[in-house]
């Protein structure tokens, strides 16, 4: 009986130290799953496009299907970027933060003040940085190309005596700095792709988007 009784004891001594583990267990579950349950609501866009009657979209699938439909065309636009990324770098060519701001507020003098280029990129779901980024390349193959590319006095005297009335400047010297930063433009605009096509022809691309 006095075997028994300590056997008792010994059971009823060792329980507090058991209750105090499974509670301890427990406690530890339920912060777990409050601390899941809290990221997975505070960073559920990460893993969930959308909810439809209660029931999720999730956001491989919608990865998979913009993928499947525009993967080859965004996977030209990256390579295409990346060779005129490469090519700059190849000529020591860089855009600095002065010259996008500059870019920046030429588009905004072109818009007029009717338009705010802020809410025009937001109605076309561009974002800022997207639309910097396509401004930084665009003024990077300006760059490179304005070396390749010459105006003669002769096209801008040309160009002057058809286009005079649709000039904004005034005074001669200011209508030749006009007239040749168009023609400029515009020969860049009708050799860009053939320089683009160029690079690509050279360059060693694999492609694994089909």
């Amino acid at each position: 009986m006095k075997k028994d009784k300590r056997s008792l004891l010994q059971i009823k001594g060792n329980l507090p130290k058991f209750n105090k583990k499974i509670i301890k267990k427990v406690i530890f579950v339920i912060l777990t799953l409050f601390v899941v349950g809290f990221l997975g609501y505070r960073f559920r866009d990460k893993f969930l496009a959308g909810m439809v009657n209660g029931r999720p979209v999730f956001r491989y699938e919608l990865t998979g299907r913009l993928y499947s439909q525009y993967g080859r065309v965004v996977l030209e636009d990256l390579i295409v970027d990346k060779l005129i990324s490469q090519e700059a770098g190849k000529k020591g060519m860089t855009v600095s933060r002065q010259e996008l701001d500059e870019g920046i507020a030429k588009i905004k003098q072109q818009l007029g003040d009717k338009a705010d280029l802020d809410s025009l990129l937001s109605l076309q779901g561009i974002k800022k940085s997207d639309f910097e980024h396509q401004l930084e390349t665009q003024i990077l193959v300006k760059k490179i190309l304005v070396k390749e590319i010459s105006v003669t006095d002769e096209e801008i005297s040309t160009y002057i005596q058809e286009n005079r009335k649709l000039m904004t400047a005034t005074a001669e010297a200011d209508l030749k700095v006009e007239a040749g930063e168009r023609l400029m433009e515009k020969k860049i605009s009708e050799q860009v792709n053939s320089w683009v096509s160029g690079l690509l022809e050279k360059a060693k691309i694999l492609r694994f988007v089909k």
